[in-house]
């Protein structure tokens, strides 16, 4: 049978995108060709994200839209995308109906999803489904669930990103003369609810300053601002927001740790193997790799974690893991 085999991930947050690796890898290995077309959010900047990586074909993207013809709109376009790619195969990696409806009238010949006793169920032709009972647990406990009764193996679930080569050797080339072990805080969330002030970064660095030779604040280009303010004066404080995505995972890989709010940037540096602390606040993502370890205020409130709470816990895996070694 002809034609590559789509997975659908709608989720559209880098992090999200970081849990669903190793389920794509998973299904790739299945194939004959061992690739699969990955189908997401722009927002999740899966193309760049995934430049290297070698389970993933191509990527192509879905928009999201928030107008009362969302449902529509999204239909025809995976519709039209179905019909150009001819997949043998789709797998949608959540419950929504949509893509399934247009892989079903796009005569796809295989077609899977969790299905968790949504309309979904009706377009799909291959199963087992997941159960109504699952639809209150994380993505990465159905992701689990779906790849077991799938057949799918996964040994770990360890994103283990892969880099660009070239971006890693830009990255040294640019902060070669800045001294070691680094540090990178990711001062960057998608809701205030998950932003931990500036200032406190600020002063968490100064409190880390005996340990690392360099800080690093890693961010958005709209954070560039917020970050000069809360540094001022701060000694080996640099701003690292202009980076392009690619080399700001270079950057955080490179470094002896992060520090940082539950963002993608947190997710990507579990990803490459940078031990990194996360400041949780609203929804906070469970620590699903041995690199990440949370930092909760309690009731969703990421304003309770204190400086003191937040460098002690850098400070006390830095001394037991031997960061400056690594």
């Amino acid at each position: 049978m002809t034609g590559p085999v789509l997975v659908y991930a709608p989720d559209r947050g880098i992090g999200d995108l970081m849990w669903h690796l190793p389920t794509i890898r998973a299904i790739a290995a299945t194939t004959p060709e061992g690739r699969v077309v990955l189908v997401a959010r722009p927002s999740s900047r899966a193309a760049e994200v995934l430049k290297v990586e070698p389970s993933v074909a191509r990527v192509l993207y879905a928009p999201h839209y928030k107008d009362k013809f969302k449902g529509v709109r999204e239909t025809l376009d995976f519709f039209r995308l179905c019909k150009a790619e001819a997949p043998r195969a789709v797998w949608v990696l959540e419950k929504i109906d949509r893509p399934a409806i247009a892989a079903f009238l796009a005569g796809v010949p295989e077609r899977r999803g969790f299905g968790l006793g949504h309309g979904q169920e009706r377009f799909l032709n291959r199963g087992p489904f997941l159960p109504k009972a699952m639809r209150p647990a994380h993505r990465i406990d159905k992701l689990a669930a779906f790849e077991k009764v799938h057949g799918l193996v996964v040994e770990s679930r360890e994103p283990a990103l892969r880099l660009d080569p070239e971006a890693v050797a830009a990255v040294k080339a640019r902060y070669a003369d800045r001294p070691g072990p680094w540090l990178c805080l990711g001062i960057g969330a998608s809701e205030p609810a998950r932003t931990w002030p500036a200032e406190r970064f600020a002063q968490t660095a100064a409190r880390l300053s005996d340990l690392f030779g360099t800080v690093f604040w890693v961010g958005g280009p709209h954070e560039a601002e917020i970050a000069k303010a809360a540094i001022r004066d701060l000694p080996n404080n640099i701003v690292a927001c202009d980076l392009p995505l690619d080399q700001s995972a270079a950057l955080i890989a490179l470094s002896a740790g992060f520090l940082g709010n539950d963002s993608g940037a947190l997710n990507v540096a579990a990803a490459v193997g940078t031990p990194c602390v996360g400041l949780m606040g609203t929804a906070p993502v469970p620590a699903y790799s041995r690199w990440l370890s949370r930092l909760d205020g309690g009731g969703g409130r990421i304003g309770d974690i204190t400086v003191d709470q937040a460098a002690e816990a850098v400070r006390a895996r830095f001394l037991a893991e031997g960061w400056a070694e690594g």
